[in-house]
């Protein structure tokens, strides 16, 4: 039976609410989790980021996964998304072209795990985002901050957390 997660996230930082999953999958063949973060503090140009998870498990009709190790099961993303089309709302949205996303990607982070723990693991890093733990912005520091990323994502893993 799969775990009823909570669908917002508020903290001293910012909201995070969760992408309906019925819109999210319907449009990512791939797409296991995602969640739109409001958060102005992290930057003072833009103040919203997808946090999403997606399987790395071949899908007919898809392009192969790329895994940076073979027994990679899902990645998580973290992207700052583009204020000229925003605000975006996580109620609404739906196929491709609805989010518009900034380069460079701010985190990526290959993991092994379940649907199951990756969602609750997707909600634990928004809660952590909301709450000032995690930072979604890496301009300053991109590799200092990609590795808390990977610390905090890693370690949830390892200790259980995310189940």
């Amino acid at each position: 039976m799969t775990e009823q997660l909570p669908d917002v996230a508020t903290g001293p930082y910012g909201t995070a609410r969760r992408i309906p999953p019925a819109n999210y999958r319907a449009h990512k063949p791939a797409g296991v989790d995602g969640w739109i973060i409001t958060a102005p503090y992290w930057h003072p140009f833009w103040s919203q980021y997808m946090l999403a998870v997606v399987s790395l498990a071949d899908i007919p009709g898809q392009p192969d996964a790329v895994r940076h190790y073979p027994d990679a099961t899902h990645e998580l993303h973290v992207v700052a998304l583009n204020p000229d089309h925003g605000p975006y709302d996580a109620a609404l949205i739906g196929p491709p072209g609805t989010i518009h996303f900034l380069t460079p990607v701010n985190v990526v982070e290959q993991i092994t795990t379940t649907h199951d723990q990756a969602r609750r693991l997707t909600e634990l890093c928004a809660r952590a985002v909301v709450d000032g733990l995690l930072t979604p912005e890496t301009g300053d520091a991109p590799d200092r901050i990609r590795a808390a990323w990977r610390t905090a994502i890693h370690q949830t893993l390892d200790h259980g957390h995310a189940n």
